[in-house]
């Protein structure tokens, strides 16, 4: 999301009327604990197959300790402009949950659940037209996409008719019943969405549907006082420990193959700044053209690279990932990351270049790099994205046991450049 367009804490958007019933999406409260738990044990069935695998079972996976910690996830997100979590709430009791998370470079990633009482009467998709139109009207994005298991029909049907496009199919992505299972990528775009905007045209297109049906509601106990307040003290208990996490260094790190023993892939020093500033500056021409050198020269001031430098003490958990330096016969001559992490600890993308090209060395790295992220990280899957018409990137990921999963269209790649990229992906065998 772009700095300091919009503000994600207390957004409210609604109410709107579809049929006979009024939607508004807003932040979750501390009181929705008993409908939310009552409403996902009820309709588990529907839910469980397509959620995050865990070893807990169904009713443990809804406790009030979860829930507090949910809220104050949803919260903290939202301050720091990484996700917009909300409620559901029709004729004002709540009926699900949808979230715009992975914010970042004008893009964002759908969730969302409903009451299944209230399916098939337009208000998920309703729904998500008014996180639609928040997303690209509101808070400056152009790609909103959204992962969707092949076997969940009604939601791919769902996407369809809110204008998404199907752009992949990403194998072993998520890990849900048991597994990890393939889920196709779909996406929409800004200049997709009608001129009316997504919501307008949702309204117009169901206005001749049934009517919502009254739910009637039975009287559920809410969270104690003392269980709020035990619950607050741990999710802040572990806060506090999670914070002091980065303020320890990641373990050096230093990959060779004994195959090219000119190439070494180590930790990045502060040493290498000016060997790495001035490779970039080499490169704009090539890399993104369309940039001016007065913007480039921004991109790469001394003091955003030492601030990234810093942060990536944490390795992999850090906003910049796990950041490398590639050496060829004791010089440096380009990077290596893993970043991106999944807040599952097991899907990351990866960018490896070089300065100037050299494919050899690029393969090497490659290779190198999907090993440590598999066998030393504990990775499940690593993905790149690589242009159409940029054939010796997408052989040397082939060569190195990546498989070409779709084209993205308008994605914003590791380089800062928007446009069309192919997706390639490799799945740990594990």
């Amino acid at each position: 999301m772009p700095d300091g367009e919009v503000s994600l804490s207390r957004i409210r958007l609604g109410p709107v009327r579809l049929h006979n019933a009024t939607v508004v999406l807003r932040p979750p409260r501390i009181d929705d604990y008993a409908q939310w738990r009552r409403i996902r044990l009820r309709d588990q069935r529907y839910i469980e197959p397509f959620w995050t695998t865990s070893p807990l079972d169904w009713a443990e996976r809804h406790t009030g300790k979860l829930w507090v910690r949910e809220v104050f996830d949803s919260r903290a997100d939202a301050r720091a402009g990484r996700r917009l979590g909300t409620v559901i709430e029709v004729d004002g009791r709540f009926a699900g949950q949808i979230e715009l998370g992975s914010l970042a470079g004008g893009t964002g990633e759908l969730g969302v659940w409903v009451d299944a009482r209230l399916a098939r009467h337009g208000l998920g998709g309703l729904a998500v037209a008014m996180m639609l139109d928040f997303g690209f009207r509101r808070a400056g994005l152009h790609r909103i996409t959204a992962p969707i298991s092949p076997a969940n029909k009604g939601t791919a049907a769902g996407a369809a008719a809110l204008g998404m496009r199907r752009e992949a199919l990403m194998a072993r992505y998520f890990d849900v019943g048991g597994e990890r299972r393939d889920h196709d990528l779909w996406a929409v775009l800004a200049s997709d969405i009608p001129a009316e905007g997504a919501t307008a045209n949702w309204i117009a297109r169901h206005s001749d549907g049934d009517p919502v049906p009254e739910v009637a509601e039975h009287d559920v106990d809410s969270l104690s006082r003392t269980a709020v307040a035990l619950a607050t003290a741990r999710y802040y208990a572990g806060r506090t420990l999670h914070a002091a996490d980065p303020l320890r260094a990641t373990a050096e790190v230093r990959l060779s193959d004994p195959g090219h023993p000119e190439v070494v892939v180590r930790t990045r020093r502060f040493s290498d700044w000016t060997r790495w500033r001035d490779s970039r500056v080499r490169a704009r021409d090539r890399i993104a053209p369309e940039t001016t050198a007065a913007e480039w020269n921004s991109r790469h001031r001394h003091s955003r690279w030492v601030r990234e430098h810093l942060g990536a003490r944490a390795g992999l958990h850090s906003p910049a990932g796990l950041v490398l330096a590639i050496e060829v016969d004791g010089v440096y001559t380009g990077e290596a990351r893993l970043f991106e992490l999944d807040m599952f600890d097991r899907n990351a993308r990866m960018f490896v270049w070089t300065e100037p090209p050299q494919d050899r060395i690029r393969e090497t790295v490659t290779r190198l790099l999907i090993a440590h992220g598999f066998e030393k990280l504990g990775l499940r899957r690593i993905a790149t994205e690589i242009e159409p018409e940029d054939t010796v990137s997408a052989d040397i990921a082939g060569r190195a046991g990546m498989i070409r999963e779709g084209r993205m269209r308008q994605f914003v790649g590791p380089t800062g450049r928007r446009a069309d990229y192919d997706l390639w992906a490799v799945t740990s065998p594990a």
